[in-house]
């Protein structure tokens, strides 16, 4: 199992969290469909994020920081909250020291973008595209394969 198999968001985190291919995939199908109903986005946009690619419009990447936001992992000010994103992978491979160290290290990385300042504030939806980003284009050099 890789750790970016869904969403920009969801394809990082479910490797460090997700059991299976079919679980992370019923967790993505579902966490659209909540963040759809404030941010739509539209089939095309769903098929970047499958292939981890940032959408481009404000409702896509907004979109992005509500699936954030649902996994904790960005906070009501629209920050990366690291400590969170540890500690769902350590409730999930809490035997799998390589893994948990690998993703430390990613989120330690990644954390930089809690000091860029964005036009959108609070909103978080230029955080969330630069933090995808940032996981997507280091998973590698830490062991994680994008799917």
């Amino acid at each position: 199992m890789s750790i970016f198999i869904l969403v920009q968001c969801f394809c990082f985190i479910s490797a460090t969290m997700a059991g299976s291919a079919a679980e992370v995939k019923e967790l993505f199908l579902q966490q659209i469909t909540e963040c759809n109903k404030e941010h739509p986005i539209n089939a095309e946009e769903i098929n970047m994020l499958q292939k981890h690619i940032v959408p481009e419009s404000k409702t896509g990447r907004c979109h992005l920081a509500c699936l954030f936001r649902k996994t904790k992992w960005m906070d009501e000010k629209g920050m990366f909250v690291l400590e969170n994103a540890v500690k769902l992978a350590e409730e999930k491979h809490p035997k799998d020291s390589a893994k948990l160290e690998n993703s430390r290290n990613l989120f330690e990385l990644c954390k930089k973008v809690n000091e860029e300042t964005f036009s959108d504030g609070e909103e978080g939806c230029e955080r969330a595209a630069k933090l995808s980003t940032c996981l997507t284009e280091n998973a590698k050099k830490f062991g994680f394969q994008l799917e």
